[in-house]
């Protein structure tokens, strides 16, 4: 299911669920006990930089997970299953459609460990477009405006002034189709150095990938896009495998093929992967979305734990019933984005929100929801949090590119750490939009901008440029002023994260809540944001090391520009935490 929401045009398709009774042949994913008969030579087997990823890792080259399937296995299979759709040595099983009567044979097979029937979609929402302008090669004003705003929001000069372009850095995008990628002006660049080095379609199992949609072209350009002088993602000098994963007709598969492409990628020596799509009521319950039930999430852990960074949206679910983030966001190790809107510089109201099911941050990061991108014959603009993804899969190579032997881990760290609201976060923004910090700060200034008061029942919390004027109220002559000035470490050492994670093992259910993050006074602007909004974020952390509630406010009006929060909003003890002007403080509340 794909993560795009278009502005103009937008028509929904809702197709009829699909009955197993529908079907002579059901789905079935068969795994096996062992790889008896596995022929394989790492060595020949996977590409040299697919080698250099594992050393890095401290992987074994010869692990038994990177052997193929038997092909024992598969020829005794083949014989009593309709068709093989793909196999996946990570998983050690194999995609097929089979008869009722077939099923049973095969599961009496002394090879056969287990095997699930892929239950098919209950219903299938489709997000089609026709733009309604397309555009030539010359971006028309307001386009120039937030091509530019799309990448200095990540500080994207800076990156270019340090010849950071994600070279040498290789990126796999896994989406529906790559229609005019090899004819559209945004990549000849890429394409005149070769910058493509593999496409493979695992619906149609051909190497082309000119087919489907434009969602997989639209991704490619927020990632590396540039025509003439207007560059739409940061990683224009990066090297990419392009994999069509998804189509409209073959609803069972799509998980199987993300997965066979993530290994397929894997092979090919790929650094980051960059995923654009996601998977939730069609196929799922909310309770799912604990990182370890989906099959698609677990695919993507795997990708995690043979050291490649998973980038992932965090979905469009944020105005529907749905709300949460979408598989295989919800994975652990996967860094996931949400969207943010460029006129207000916070949280696009279609970005699906966190945490996942078991409390866990999510997502981790944001970047522009809105952006400028390659369309069918020149630039379109477009909403949605498949192009947030990509946006930081860019700055993430770059950030590759200059520190080549950070682990996947330390790198999805690094970016958290860059983040313009951490160590604050919340379940819209995660640590915020990523900042490339670590090229001209060693330390991170964490000078006061509050003033705050306490009593026996509240904390207030006002701009301490007000100091002058309101102290000489009557009521504020306990005011408190902070003064204490902490220097957060911005070097590219992992952060020690045991303060802001989430208990995996809760489970409690609480309902989720639709209302959870106000807006309070704050309005669409007629220009874009290019840094963090001036505004106070600060959250509620109950306990158990998650957020009970959260808010961001504009405190801009001095009559009504102070925050009160009682003292019994929560069940103590709490924390109350907030970020305010690169200012962030965490208060105890205890009985």
């Amino acid at each position: 299911m794909k993560f795009f929401i278009f502005k103009l045009h937008v028509f929904f398709f809702f197709l009829l669920g699909l009955g197993l009774n529908g079907f002579s042949q059901n789905v079935y994913r068969v795994y096996f006990t062992d790889k008896k008969g596995s022929d394989y030579n790492p060595f020949e087997y996977l590409h040299p930089k697919a080698i250099e990823r594992r050393i890095l890792h401290g992987l074994d080259i010869y692990n038994s997970s990177d052997y193929p399937v038997s092909k024992l296995y598969l020829e005794e299979i083949i014989k009593l299953a309709d068709s093989i759709k793909g196999s996946s040595r990570w998983m050690n099983a194999a995609f097929l459609y089979a008869s009722d009567e077939n099923i049973e044979k095969i599961k009496k097979l002394p090879f056969i460990k287990t095997i699930e029937i892929v239950l098919p979609l209950k219903q299938n929402v489709l997000t089609n477009f026709k733009a309604a302008n397309d555009f030539d090669t010359i971006p028309a004003e307001t386009q120039k405006q937030l091509l530019a705003a799309q990448l200095e929001r990540m500080n994207g000069a800076i990156l270019k002034e340090n010849n950071l372009d994600g070279k040498g850095v290789r990126i796999a995008i896994l989406d529906v189709g790559f229609k005019t990628y090899s004819s559209s002006p945004a990549f000849e660049k890429i394409r005149e150095r070769g910058g493509i080095v593999a496409t493979y379609d695992f619906v149609k199992k051909r190497t082309e990938v000119n087919i489907g949609m434009m969602h997989g072209t639209n991704v490619f350009s927020c990632i590396a896009g540039q025509v003439g002088p207007n560059q739409m993602g940061l990683a224009t000098g990066a090297e990419f495998l392009l994999a069509r994963t998804e189509s409209f007709t073959e609803f069972f598969n799509e998980e199987e093929y993300w997965l066979m492409a993530a290994e397929w990628a894997d092979k090919n020596g790929v650094d980051i992967i960059n995923s654009s799509l996601g998977y939730t009521i069609q196929r799922y319950l909310p309770e799912d979305m604990d990182g370890k039930t989906t099959f698609v999430s677990r695919a993507a852990q795997l990708a995690v734990d043979k050291g490649i960074l998973v980038v992932s949206s965090a979905g469009n679910e944020g105005t529907g019933k749905w709300k949460r983030v979408a598989a295989p966001g919800d994975a652990a190790g996967v860094l996931t984005v949400g969207g943010i809107d460029p006129t207000t510089g916070i949280h696009s109201d279609f970005s699906s929100y966190g945490p996942s099911w078991d409390k866990r941050l999510k997502p981790e990061v944001c970047a522009y929801g809105t952006a400028l991108l390659a369309g069918r014959n020149g630039f379109s603009v477009s909403d949605g949090t498949s192009f947030s993804s990509p946006l930081v899969a860019g700055f993430a190579a770059c950030l590759k590119q200059r520190y080549p032997y950070l682990k996947n881990t330390e790198l999805k760290e690094l970016i958290c750490r860059s983040g313009d609201l951490w160590p604050y976060y919340d379940y819209a923004h995660g640590y915020g939009v990523p900042q490339p910090y670590f090229l001209f700060k060693d330390t991170l200034e964490n000078k006061p901008t509050l003033s705050i008061i306490e009593d026996k029942d509240d904390i207030t919390f006002y701009p301490i440029e007000w100091d002058t004027a309101l102290l000489k109220k009557p009521y504020l002559d306990k005011a408190v002023l902070v003064t204490d000035t902490e220097e957060f470490d911005s070097t590219i050492v992992p952060y020690v994260d045991s303060t802001f994670r989430f208990d995996s093992t809760l489970t409690d259910t609480a309902t989720f809540n639709t209302q959870i993050i106000p807006w309070d006074n704050i309005t669409r602007l007629s220009s874009y944001k290019t840094t963090m909004p001036d505004y106070l974020f600060y959250h509620i952390k109950n306990s158990k090391g998650y957020l009970d509630k959260y808010y961001v406010l504009d405190l801009t009006d001095e009559e009504n520009g102070s925050v009160s929060i009682s003292k019994n909003i929560s069940e103590k003890p709490f924390y109350i935490e907030f970020f305010y002007k690169g200012y962030y403080k965490e208060i105890l509340i205890k009985e």
